[in-house]
């Protein structure tokens, strides 16, 4: 072999050692995926399905009246004097302001979801027949019933969804009128009801 060949064999030796020792470069490409997500619309209603209102034990009294003075017949009848009537009686501990007293549960509902625009519309109302509850001859009426949250009572109310999470409900309050006009005995009253309902707006 001559010293050309020679060289010639040892350069070719040396490219193809090299060759091997030099990893291929790899093929690269890539792309890129838009994720969109469609939210339904979706709403959550807690509520209590009984509430019972336990009113304190106000203290007995006795209010005098002042004096009277009674014509008195020997037969047993009476004239004269001055009768006990409702304009002049006093003021005991316990007045309310008329028969009624307007009372609020804080907090007794709450709503999360979702919805177009981030609001809910909820709303109270009492069912035909259901105004009023009673103890054997005893009545106490509801009116005037509504739904509140800290910016807005009403029979309806516009309020937040914060999405689904415990943490971000809403909270709210149901107002309502007692009226204890034909309430003649204590105890347990029941019958009244009312309804709250929730939708997405």
């Amino acid at each position: 072999m001559t010293t050309a060949s020679k060289i010639k064999s040892l350069i070719a030796a040396t490219l193809l050692t090299i060759a091997m020792a030099t990893p291929a470069t790899a093929a690269t490409t890539s792309g890129t995926t838009n994720v969109t997500v469609t939210v339904p619309e979706f709403i959550i209603l807690h509520f209590y399905s009984s509430v019972t209102l336990n009113f304190a034990t106000p203290d007995s009294e006795a209010l005098n009246e002042g004096s009277n003075s009674v014509d008195a017949a020997w037969d047993g009848t009476t004239s004269g004097g001055t009768d006990l009537a409702e304009a002049n009686l006093m003021n005991a501990a316990l007045e309310l302001d008329g028969s009624k007293t307007t009372v609020k549960l804080s907090n007794v509902w709450a709503v999360r979801g979702f919805s177009r625009n981030g609001n809910a519309k909820v709303e109270v109302s009492v069912p035909a027949g259901k105004a009023v509850m009673s103890n054997e001859g005893s009545e106490i009426s509801i009116s005037n019933v509504k739904v509140g949250d800290n910016t807005g009572t009403g029979s309806s109310i516009t309020t937040k969804l914060n999405g689904i999470t415990r943490n971000n409900a809403t909270f709210g309050n149901i107002e309502m009128d007692l009226d204890f006009s034909r309430t003649s005995s204590s105890g347990l009253h029941t019958g009244a009801q009312y309804t709250i309902t929730a939708t997405t707006i």
